[in-house]
């Protein structure tokens, strides 16, 4: 709390008078931390006319290619070993995840143009958000170009959909 008292160059009082401990802290930074995360699922960044896997694979190589991805990457990793020790880390977490989850169903859905059962729907969302979680961990280990993971993944989601 010092460090971070003396960082932003307020007083250590000043400091736990807003945020009475560390986990206080953190949880703040958290939520603020996930927020702009939180407004991008609200908008749905494609387009229906094309087909299903060209717009995954654009969409998971526009994700793959943001500039910030390693740096998010390295921030999840301490959120998620955070969670493991905080339950209110782990609830606020939780709460984003189901809603990324519910974001990716909704999107697989609308853009797939042929009735698919909602089954499928949501096999495709139950794999689709811990491959894009998981990736942020093992992303240096594997030695495959973004455009390589993306085409990848959008036909491995493109077969789980088929009817």
């Amino acid at each position: 709390m010092r460090k971070v008292a003396a960082r932003a160059d307020i007083s250590l009082g000043n400091l736990q008078y807003h945020f009475a401990t560390r986990e206080d802290l953190f949880l703040a930074l958290l939520t603020r931390f996930l927020e702009p995360y939180q407004q991008r699922l609200e908008t749905q960044p494609f387009e229906q006319d094309r087909p299903f896997e060209d717009e995954m694979r654009d969409l998971f190589l526009a994700l793959l290619e943001t500039p910030d991805f390693d740096a998010c990457a390295a921030i999840y990793k301490e959120i998620w070993a955070a969670s493991n020790h905080s339950e209110d880390v782990k609830r606020v977490l939780d709460t984003y995840y189901s809603r990324l989850d519910q974001f990716y169903r909704e999107t697989l859905a609308t853009l797939t143009k042929q009735e698919v059962a909602d089954a499928r729907v949501n096999q495709a969302a139950a794999v689709l958000l811990p491959m894009i979680e998981g990736y942020c961990v093992t992303r240096d280990a594997i030695a495959l170009p973004n455009k390589a993971i993306a085409y990848a993944w959008a036909s491995a989601l493109a077969r789980i959909l088929e009817a």
